[in-house]
């Protein structure tokens, strides 16, 4: 999810629905068959209900210490007395995708203790060998793996300043261990957090990916992982939005054209709608939308990422169900596509509508 953090409460105070050109071509391409629609859960029960709304993804966090909590003890690889898997977070996420005809975002997250607990401190070859493992036991479920999560973020390096030189080599060794495992398995690179304008320690979303193709990351993943995070914007607002908008991916997709690499594939690996709410979401307010606009932005602007965007194998939309089990304090409760009792809000309805129908490929 991304930290919206409170320094954007001035500018975002200031925010407006403002209108915008569609992106240079982009009138409608032909419907892509393979084109992703995932979503990220927090409560595996709830599979059906993604595959119900029309999602053919789904990604479910699994924490690296919790089914590797010491090196080399992979309690995914484990069998009981009957030859039974081990009760494990992965293997539960694997066979609830399998029992609903989904695959499987796998996001690397949560580094062990015994690796160094965060991602600056990691060793590469440890790296290698948890995603070579955990790609192996997925069989093919597995669609892609995103080599963690908002790497400009101190919060999310674990320190600062943060290194795209140094998360390079980190991603250089998933690549490898994703190739020997199963070598059809897309590496995605790390989202940046979207224009953080690198206030607080934070590198803004493009210096950073920059600086992921200066240190010559470009050979280590398959696909650039991107957000593009609505804000309260049009989905067709120009990418010189402030602060934030959907047509922020025209922005990385540049990068990739300036480095020569413009035929690069991207996914987005989060990005959502805020429900409006009488709750006091703090910096997040701004972003609130009615439920009707906030459903015809969503499904707007997947319209837009399936067929205006050929460069973009799929979306993943943040999120499912965390109003399940989130207070109702919390942001991440309000871009849930479910309310608390896990009834369906409009914005989940309409898109299931736009799947069913064909509007959205």
């Amino acid at each position: 999810m991304i930290p919206i953090r409170i320094f954007f409460a001035a500018l975002c105070a200031a925010s407006t629905l403002l209108g915008g050109a569609l992106p240079v071509g982009a009138e409608d391409t032909l419907p892509r068959a393979s084109f992703t629609y995932g979503t990220i859960l927090t409560a595996l029960e709830n599979a059906p209900v993604a595959r119900d709304g029309g999602f053919n993804l789904l990604s479910a966090y699994v924490a690296w210490r919790a089914v590797e909590p010491s090196r080399g003890q992979y309690i995914f690889e484990q069998r009981d007395q009957w030859g039974r898997t081990a009760a494990n977070d992965l293997t539960n996420v694997l066979n609830a995708a399998r029992e609903n005809g989904l695959k499987i975002g796998l996001r690397l997250d949560a580094p062990p203790e015994w690796a160094g607990g965060a991602v600056y401190r990691l060793d590469p070859a440890d790296v290698e060998d948890y995603v070579y493992r955990a790609v192996r036991h997925a069989a093919g479920t597995i669609a892609y793996v995103e080599v963690f999560n908002e790497m400009n973020l101190p919060l999310e390096w674990g320190t600062s300043p943060v290194d795209p030189g140094a998360y390079a080599r980190i991603l250089a060794g998933a690549y490898r261990g994703a190739r020997r495992a199963d070598p059809n398995v897309i590496v995605v690179s790390a989202a940046p957090s979207q224009r953080t304008g690198g206030l607080g320690g934070t590198m803004e979303d493009v210096d950073w990916l920059n600086g992921l193709y200066d240190a010559g990351g470009a050979g280590s993943f398959d696909a650039l992982g991107v957000h593009a995070y609505l804000g309260n914007f049009d989905p067709t607002t120009d990418p010189s939005c402030t602060p934030m908008c959907f047509r922020n991916i025209e922005l990385y997709h540049s990068v990739t054209a300036q480095h020569g690499d413009s035929e690069r594939p991207g996914l987005i690996t989060e990005f959502g709608t805020l429900e409006q709410t009488s709750i006091d979401l703090g910096p997040y307010a701004w972003m609130e939308l009615p439920s009707d606009a906030r459903a015809d932005y969503l499904v707007q602007a997947l319209r837009m990422a399936a067929t205006q965007y050929p460069w973009l194998l799929g979306a993943t939309v943040f999120n499912l169900d965390f109003a399940a089990s989130m207070p109702r304090t919390s942001e991440r409760t309000w871009f849930s596509l479910l309310n608390s009792d896990r009834s369906p809000r409009l914005a989940y309805t309409k898109l299931k509508e736009a799947r069913a129908s064909g509007y959205l490929p």
